[in-house]
């Protein structure tokens, strides 16, 4: 693997995560509305920190104190959001649907880097970013056919990981990404576990693979987008990342009978489109700066 080019290795991590995150959403679609999101983001926190041990065992000592505690609290904050309304929509609509409006995340990454962490930007990449958002009303045509609650979770689940990467990328400047990475995880516990109590039901035995097998695919996807994005241009994972749509569509047909029409493939296209020139557009200015 280390032999390969470094832009080659960003672009199968990018991958991996894509199959990754795709098979968790399918298998929280396959449990669908019998455990509430609160419940399954606490199991999916504690799994997570259980195979994240090892790089925990590794960042003990003086190296876990983060320099400021209160965004790297945010950042388990978002998450717990984002994940939460993840689980939630995730169970609820197509798998297909689901990953076309999640490629909204970028949009508003771009958006709120501009807006809260100043940010440069020109005329050209804000009309690409309010292209992309047409391209979200396309799939969910308000007016035309009802807008669901999960479908609204969909979108605030983008906005909620849009945070996570706008505090992050602030963050990353003075704590390094280990222990952000390692703080977005374990703080998750904690914060989950109230909301947890209340909706408390222990996992039937049937259910419990696809509990864990989505949270155990969902936190490797976490990791390897990670990975993908740190070691690869934007240009080179942002199209395998479209790639979710197609495998998402996939399981869908297979498994549920559920294949999206035209009009959510025509919105999740102008969205990739649009988020690929502006992420790619922001990337020239940097190097040209």
């Amino acid at each position: 693997m280390n032999a390969l080019p470094i832009s080659i290795q960003g672009a199968f991590y990018m991958l991996v995560s894509a199959v990754c995150y795709v098979g968790s959403a399918t298998l929280i679609r396959y449990i669908g509305e019998g455990y509430s999101p609160f419940l399954l983001t606490f199991f999916r926190s504690v799994i997570a920190v259980i195979i994240l041990a090892p790089v925990i065992f590794k960042l003990r000592g003086a190296s876990l104190w983060p320099k400021r505690p209160f965004a790297v609290l945010m950042t388990g904050v978002f998450s717990y959001i984002g994940i939460a309304l993840w689980f939630y929509s995730a169970g609820r609509m197509p798998v297909a649907e689901f990953f076309a409006l999640q490629f909204a995340t970028p949009l508003f990454t771009i958006a709120f880097a501009i807006i809260f962490l100043r940010e440069r930007s020109d005329f050209a990449s804000w009309f690409a970013t309010f292209v992309g958002f047409a391209g979200v009303l396309i799939v969910l045509r308000p007016g035309i056919i009802e807008v669901s609650v999960a479908a609204v979770a969909a979108i605030a689940c983008a906005a909620s990981y849009a945070s996570v990467n706008t505090v992050i990328k602030s963050l990353s400047k003075t704590v390094p990404t280990t222990v952000i990475v390692f703080y977005a995880n374990f703080l998750l516990v904690p914060i989950s576990l109230p909301m947890a109590i209340v909706d408390w039901k222990m996992p039937l035995w049937i259910d419990t693979p696809a509990i864990v097998g989505a949270s155990v695919l969902s936190t490797i996807g976490y990791v390897t987008v990670s990975k993908g994005i740190a070691m690869a241009p934007a240009r080179v994972v942002q199209p395998v990342n479209f790639l979710r749509m197609p495998i998402g569509a996939a399981f869908g047909w297979v498994l549920f009978s559920e294949f999206p029409d035209i009009w959510t493939w025509v919105g999740a296209i102008v969205i990739f489109c649009a988020t690929s020139y502006a992420v790619q557009r922001g990337a020239r200015s940097k190097e040209e700066n």
